[in-house]
């Protein structure tokens, strides 16, 4: 039994699964995420990645991992696997690099944007950044009986969904869900049984 199985029971219903991998990929001590940013407001502290991430090796040990930047990664096996596999192309992974510029590690970049999900959510749109015009939302978990948290999702943007995906909407520290095809779910769960995602569900 997979570890998500063992926190929903209704994982047959689920359309598409939110990547929350837990292990972490940390990278060198003598650097932080603004090594690699800049910050493009300072009236909201908005930043984008102006950089590869840079990451030991010897930090890479398991196949798939979240960064101290708190985005998504897998090992080159993995990403050549999954584009392989799916309709997923090299442009949705930025390479991660050690000290030496060797690539020791792939930042998983979805270029999908989905359609809109607040809604279906309750997700509260907060107000825009008064300099840059910035927009959030103050996302809003659901629940199941174990206090795992799941999503909800419209029919119209199930069919518009890809294998990788960004929400078009923006959440904490400006930062969009990474959510994942049900066949990719099906791929990594059962080659990865011990990783964790959040389910989406239909919206009726």
């Amino acid at each position: 039994m997979s570890l998500m199985d063992r926190l929903y029971d209704n994982l047959d219903e689920a359309k598409a699964f939110e990547i929350s991998f837990t292990n972490f990929v940390h990278c060198y001590d003598d650097t932080c995420y603004m090594d690699f940013a800049e910050c493009v407001c300072e009236v909201c502290d908005r930043t984008i990645q102006t950089k590869d991430f840079l990451v030991p090796k010897a930090n890479c040990k398991k196949p798939y991992g979240i960064l101290s930047s708190l985005d998504m990664g897998v090992n080159q096996e993995l990403r050549d696997e999954l584009i392989e596999r799916f309709d997923i192309t090299e442009n949705d992974f930025r390479p991660v690099r050690n000290k030496k510029g060797e690539i020791v590690f792939y930042q998983i970049t979805p270029q999908h944007v989905m359609l809109p999900i607040a809604k279906e959510n309750g997700w509260n749109q907060l107000p825009a950044c008064p300099k840059c015009g910035a927009v959030r939302y103050a996302s809003h978990e659901y629940e199941n009986e174990k206090g795992e948290f799941y999503y909800n999702i419209s029919q119209e943007a199930l069919r518009d969904i890809h294998d990788f995906n960004i929400t078009c909407e923006l959440l904490e520290c400006y930062r969009p869900m990474y959510v994942i095809s049900r066949r990719v779910y099906d791929f990594l769960i059962k080659k990865y049984p011990r990783t964790h995602y959040f389910p989406l569900f239909l919206k009726h």
